[in-house]
């Protein structure tokens, strides 16, 4: 799917998650998002709520021009924030945990948010990799275009692929390790409080999570198939 494609797709999907149309019952992707949308917000309005914005944010990123012209690491770090969902997951496991924050709260915890967002996203990039290049490869010039720390890092570095997942793997291990610095020194000098201790254990098991999941799914390991 192009990008013009995909964001049209997108554009008609945000009104009927926000609840302004009804959806078209014959077309499963709007009749789904309205449901689960109305769900949610059945079940807690005010955090279904306050996960919109993310969600679109990150929906957005999807057909964004910008991922084609990243070539520098810091710039596709910053990029991959929206492009992993970054806001959408903290929000969606706010929801999940019935937590409520207050601003002051939020605003504490945007460094480990941003610092897991790092790890998640570059998690991604090593272990699906293999996945996303052979897509490159045989897919749609805009749809499969590559978006990867493994590519970035290789055109910064001229090192291999191979070498660029190694590399990738010690930054991840490094934002580990910096997590428990930043949650330390969040807590330096005050007491926080159980909401805000829970939500950042949450993050701790996004990474954990994320990482387990990324190299056990079918979605990135999979057999390549036989030359004829």
């Amino acid at each position: 799917m192009s990008f013009e494609s995909g964001a049209a797709y997108n554009n008609a999907l945000i009104p009927i998650v926000r609840g302004d149309v009804q959806p078209d019952r014959s077309v499963p992707a709007q009749w789904m998002m309205y449901d689960l949308w109305e769900d949610m917000r059945a079940c807690d309005k005010e955090l279904a709520d306050d996960i919109l914005e993310p969600v679109f944010t990150f929906m957005r990123a999807q057909t964004d021009k910008a991922r084609l012209s990243i070539g520098e690491m810091g710039e596709y770090l910053v990029y991959r924030e929206r492009d992993v969902g970054k806001a959408l997951l903290c929000a969606l496991g706010r929801f999940s945990m019935e937590l409520r924050l207050t601003p002051e709260e939020l605003d504490s915890v945007q460094p480990i948010e941003k610092n897991c967002a790092k790890h998640l996203s570059v998690v991604n990039d090593i272990l699906s990799w293999d996945k996303e290049h052979l897509t490159y490869l045989t897919g749609h010039p805009e749809g499969s275009a590559l978006c990867s720390a493994v590519q970035v890092l290789s055109k910064e570095t001229s090192l291999p692929y191979s070498a660029c997942k190694r590399v990738l793997w010690v930054l991840c291990r490094e934002w580990e390790a910096q997590h428990d610095v930043l949650v330390e020194k969040l807590a330096s000098g005050r007491t926080l409080s159980p909401k805000v201790l829970k939500y950042i254990k949450s993050l701790e098991y996004q990474i954990s999570g994320n990482e387990q999941w990324s190299v056990t799914t079918l979605r990135y390991n999979f057999v390549a198939p036989a030359e004829a």
